[in-house]
């Protein structure tokens, strides 16, 4: 009979634990919790016997499993390996899209071309991929911009066109 009722118990026990909704982050952790909203941004979520809601950046959540059986997936997690993997590197103006990482590094980058004809756009973009480069050799997978400057060159007067950004770079 005892057999019996620590049987049954520990039946009880387990369908209680999987009762519960999880999330996966990209760090690896599990939050046993309930899933009350996924918005654009954020998922809000409540632990067990609690009525504060949290939130968590979607960019932080591999997947939700609900207690249903149910798998969401929420984001790709960008893995940088080297400096070579700098094409990944996700850049942001947005101070929401790194909430929850970890502030590795303030950075900048410059770039100038001596012609005047060239175009100022294209300068911003290479000053932006020197950024991905700097990010992707710390190990970061993404920017949040600080800063963009630029300068257009005037015909010979000015000494070309000029571009630089500043930024922070995060990962998980």
């Amino acid at each position: 009979m005892k057999k019996l009722i620590f049987t049954l118990t520990l039946v009880m026990l387990c369908i209680l634990a999987n009762s519960q909704d999880r999330i996966l982050t990209h760090k690896g952790d599990t939050i046993i919790c309930k899933v009350t909203e996924i918005g654009d941004k954020t998922v809000k979520y409540k632990y067990e016997g609690e009525d504060l809601t949290n939130s968590i950046s979607k960019n932080l959540i591999a997947e939700v499993k609900f207690a249903n059986g149910r798998i969401q997936k929420v984001t790709e997690k960008i893995i940088i390996s080297s400096a070579d993997d700098w094409e990944k590197v996700v850049i942001t103006n947005v101070q929401s899209d790194v909430e929850g990482l970890i502030r590795v590094d303030e950075m900048m980058a410059k770039a100038s071309s001596g012609w005047t004809f060239t175009n100022q756009g294209k300068m911003e973009k290479e000053a932006m991929d020197k950024l991905k480069k700097q990010a992707a050799a710390r190990g970061c997978h993404i920017v949040l911009i600080l800063t963009t400057t630029g300068k257009a060159g005037s015909y010979g007067v000015a000494g070309g066109t000029k571009a630089s950004v500043t930024g922070v770079a995060y990962k998980y």
